[in-house]
């Protein structure tokens, strides 16, 4: 794809069109902070890639948005997620050539490739840090099999982060410049804790009300039949 000056990359157009001549098989999305199988999980595996590769070229972030989760596939603070309809990636060519993006698969490899023109002697850095980590709450879900006044673990919880990125700006090898690129949140998982208490609250163990799901790298939730 060739991007002129000036022209905003847009991933929500990619997705489309990919969507309409090949379609999406089904893989896991992250639905309301939780994995579940969905239409097009891992599209961000994608837009994270050409991320890392746009954040290391000084080309400028319009639009951008960290998983709600921790991702292993890249650093945190350096991932870029999509859905469709209102998480988008965007990107400008701010140099004042032409660039060229081109993507290759092999096997589990994603590799993209950037061509424009940057002096040699300009190069960029990207350094994540993680200023604070957050404990997995407890979560205690009821289940009358077990005798009461028992509890048993059912799944243990994960550490959430926040992350500041910067880029750093390098001439002849020399920092001239640094710039904070984000601040992101990646929400702990809970641990999870089957109990029997004897006493159920009213709304215990009955389905959320239907609202706005937030739905992350996929284009589409689950379908339920």
């Amino acid at each position: 794809m060739l991007l002129a000056p000036d022209d905003v990359f847009d991933y929500s157009k990619i997705i489309e069109q990919t969507e309409a001549h090949f379609g999406y098989k089904e893989a896991p999305v992250i639905l309301n902070g939780k994995l579940v199988p969905g239409i097009g999980g891992g599209i961000c595996q994608v837009s994270s890639t050409l991320y890392n590769a746009v954040l290391r070229s000084g080309l400028e972030i319009v639009e951008r948005r960290n998983h709600s989760l921790p991702v292993s596939y890249v650093p945190l603070g350096q991932d870029a997620t999509f859905a469709s309809g209102y998480i988008n990636f965007k990107f400008r060519n701010n140099t004042d050539s032409y660039l060229l993006i081109r993507t290759v698969t092999t096997g589990q490899n994603v590799t993209v490739k950037l061509f424009g023109h940057m002096s040699s002697s300009l190069t960029y850095e990207i350094e994540s840090k993680i200023i604070a980590t957050i404990s997995p709450p407890v979560k205690y879900v009821h289940n009358p099999s077990l005798r009461r006044g028992t509890t048993r673990p059912i799944s243990t919880g994960k550490a959430g982060y926040v992350v500041e990125t910067y880029r750093y700006k390098k001439q002849d090898g020399v920092v001239v410049g640094k710039e904070l690129i984000s601040k992101d949140r990646y929400s702990p998982v809970p641990t999870l804790v089957a109990a029997n208490t004897g006493d159920i609250k009213p709304d215990e163990g009955k389905p959320a009300e239907p609202g706005s799901p937030l739905l992350e790298d996929g284009v589409k939730g689950p379908t339920f039949r």
